[in-house]
């Protein structure tokens, strides 16, 4: 009799628990539409000031029995975060709008961690840094697909046998997949009018569907609403891995594993779309099928279009990959051998949209010119190459270390960028654009560093570069600018190489 009691209260307990749930799953998804209603196709305003104390609101009523009161930094942080988000309703300063829409977020983070004491580290420890980012990508991330699950417990699904379970596992790697495959196919539609015409022939088939409109703000709602859901939660699980102290056991190191069959239905729905795609490119853009594209629709026109798309869509890949790599526990040889083959194929079909959005961009300065953001993001594009070529690695040598290569490769690419010298490279190619097309910024020329002025003299000097005469005065007048403000002797402390170059290079011209 008293067992019988003691597995009658587990049960309540249990239906607790997921009451609990199944209401922070609706304040969650009442946050997400919130989101969308306050955000989508709005500039910031008072709108981003109601969301967090939206958000706080949801937050602190949720663990309502867990967080008390005090007089703490913790909350002191409440006026900062407070303050800061009033600043988008007050003033219209864009610099600060920028870094607050980044800081704003982690003081957040900073002391939803603190006033629950789920920190490891004391506020004033510089590993304070560490329990921040844990709460960023971990608490944020780590339970994103747990509002299905438990939705799917609270429909009393329960497993029979190894096959329906293996098919709950399918509908709920579908589930999270649907969404992705949504954004994805958006942004790749966007992206490439071939593909677009592709879709709009698929969903012909079944109706006026519209992908990009159908589904924009769900999507939107939906990322928010398993967002906020899986930071709250992190807080109120009692059996929470992230504030575990001390090395985890292999019961914690599973709780925060990806279920394998659920990462292979996401990987195969993924890749499918993207094989699609990939065909695509390769018969555009690297073939030789270019006079197969639409009569109104040029192969320069249609190459510029979608960089920023694509873009996007390799970060997200870039993202999945390493976090499925990271989290999709290897359950037999098979199921092993299976992750690898689709973790392969992502990444390639990454590169190809890599190269494409590299191809585009090229394309696209030859067009409009070279600048610093265009240069950059070509580098950027490099560096991510290389990156994906270490996580191809990785995939069959799981026995290295991703963070170590990267933190290399990082240290490595970032001092390159510094020392390539992008201000002559600018140069360059802008005139090699010039000579080619006649079209020239001399403006934005203007506003390079000193170590592009060696190179403008000796092209003006050359006299046959500049075919406009407009142009040309106009560059002579920045340079004798430039050559007056060179002048003025400064003392030895504040001595700079470039400036001596471009000092030296003018003393010896007049314009």
């Amino acid at each position: 009799m008293e067992d019988i009691m003691i597995v009658q209260g587990e049960e309540a307990s249990k239906t607790v628990v997921i009451k609990e749930d199944i209401y922070l799953i609706v304040r969650s998804v009442l946050l997400g539409v919130l989101f969308d209603f306050l955000f989508y196709k709005k500039a910031l305003g008072i709108s981003y000031t109601l969301f967090v104390v939206a958000f706080y609101v949801v937050f602190l009523w949720s663990l309502r029995d867990k967080v008390a009161f005090k007089f703490s930094l913790g909350w002191f942080l409440s006026i900062p975060i407070i303050a800061l988000s009033a600043t988008y309703f007050i003033f219209s300063n864009q610099i600060f709008a920028s870094l607050n829409f980044f800081i704003i977020p982690v003081l957040i983070i900073a002391q939803t961690i603190l006033i629950t004491k789920k920190n490891k580290h004391r506020w004033y420890d510089p590993r304070i840094i560490k329990d921040i980012v844990n709460g960023i990508f971990n608490r944020a991330f780590s339970y994103t697909s747990k509002p299905f699950v438990i939705v799917l417990s609270s429909l009393r699904i329960r497993k029979s046998n190894e096959k329906y379970d293996v098919l709950k596992k399918i509908l709920i790697g579908l589930t999270i997949a649907i969404p992705l495959l949504i954004i994805v196919i958006s942004l790749l539609a966007s992206a490439d009018r071939i593909f677009k015409h592709f879709i709009d022939e698929i969903s012909s088939s079944f109706g006026t569907i519209n992908i990009g409109d159908f589904s924009l703000q769900g999507i939107i709602a939906l990322l928010i609403m398993v967002i906020v859901f899986s930071y709250i939660w992190s807080f109120s699980n009692p059996n929470d891995h992230i504030q575990a102290q001390g090395q985890p056991n292999s019961l914690e190191s599973n709780k925060r594993s990806w279920d394998p069959i659920i990462s292979i239905t996401i990987l195969i729905a993924i890749n499918c779309v993207y094989l699609v795609f990939t065909l695509i490119q390769f018969g555009y853009m690297f073939g030789p099928l270019n006079n197969a594209l639409p009569a109104e629709f040029t192969y320069a026109e249609y190459a510029r279009r979608g960089f920023f798309e694509l873009l996007m869509v390799t970060l997200i890949n870039f993202s999945l990959v390493l976090s499925s790599i990271r989290f999709t526990r290897k359950d037999g040889n098979l199921v092993a051998r299976t992750v690898q083959i689709l973790h392969s194929l992502l990444i390639i079909c990454t590169v190809v949209i890599l190269i494409s959005a590299f191809l585009r961009m090229s394309l696209y300065e030859a067009v409009y010119g070279y600048t610093y953001l265009r240069v950059l993001t070509h580098s950027f594009m490099i560096f991510l190459g290389v990156l994906l070529a270490i996580a191809f690695y990785k995939i069959w040598n799981e026995g290295i270390s991703l963070l170590k290569p990267y933190i290399v490769v990082s240290i490595l690419a970032y001092m390159l960028v510094n020392f390539v010298n992008i201000d002559v490279i600018i140069v360059k190619n802008n005139i090699a654009r010039y000579v080619e097309t006649g079209k020239l910024d001399p403006y934005y020329l203007r506003n390079l560093s000193y170590d592009s002025i060696p190179l403008v003299v000796n092209l003006l000097k050359d006299g046959k570069v500049f075919k406009d005469e407009n142009v040309s005065n106009d560059l002579k007048s920045y340079l004798a600018g430039q050559q007056n403000l060179l002048s003025i002797e400064q003392s030895w402390q504040s001595f700079n190489l470039s400036r001596h170059k471009a000092k030296q290079v003018l003393s010896q011209n007049t314009f």
